[in-house]
């Protein structure tokens, strides 16, 4: 299996498709790894700081995170197991923050429910039986998705990060982690194509775009 460059997975979720305009902006199809560590410290830190801050989360460890991409674009190695360390929480956050519990909630309660007034329970019995088993079932799947989610990529980008290898970048398919800085941003409720979704993704792509810059000049 081939795996598309970092740059054509994350062009593919971020691009507009309403845009028509000449071209301005566009990512060329290779650039400076230091690009990503421009990017992570600048755009993403951004937009992942505001989700958390707004959730009531402690923003010291992304900004250690962001600190660490700082100093790997200035040119300062920082090793594996840093990396690691850094990107574990931060990513266990990310993935909370995305993880579409509204729905999961709504779902497990109703399938709770329908099953309760199968076995003649009353409308009352089955509806708080519904809303407890749902509470319960959605609090651990999103436990268990942040903290698996965040294990396997933070070693996977670890690598790459502390080799600056924009191959073993793409292979950590960075596409899905964009796709969930944007879910973590919009909220649990918020529609894929909403209004905060379109501006989660401008703010990337713009984000994107000015680390090119930074990192060519």
């Amino acid at each position: 299996m081939t795996v598309p460059s970092w740059v054509d997975q994350v062009r593919e979720v971020l691009d507009d498709p309403t845009d028509t305009h000449d071209g301005r902006g566009r990512l060329p199809a290779e650039v400076p790894f230091a690009v990503v560590h421009h990017w992570h410290a600048g755009a993403v830190a951004d937009l992942v700081g505001e989700a958390v801050a707004r959730n009531g989360g402690d923003l010291a460890r992304h900004n250690a995170l962001r600190a660490a991409h700082r100093r790997a674009a200035a040119g300062e190695p920082v090793a594996g197991d840093v990396w690691s360390a850094l990107l574990e929480p931060v990513l266990r956050e990310v993935y909370g923050l995305a993880y579409p519990r509204e729905r999961v909630h709504r779902r497990a309660s109703s399938a709770a429910v329908a099953f309760a007034r199968t076995r003649g329970w009353s409308t009352e019995e089955a509806e708080h039986y519904g809303e407890t088993y749902a509470r319960m079932n959605t609090e651990v799947s999103e436990r268990v998705h942040a903290e698996a989610n965040a294990i396997a990529n933070a070693a996977a980008y670890a690598v790459a990060f502390a080799a600056g290898d924009a191959r073993e970048y793409a292979r950590a398919w960075p596409f899905a982690l964009v796709q969930a800085w944007i879910a973590a941003y919009t909220g649990p409720g918020g529609a894929a194509e909403g209004v905060a979704a379109r501006e989660a993704r401008a703010r990337l792509r713009d984000g994107l775009s000015e680390a090119v810059t930074r990192a060519v000049t």
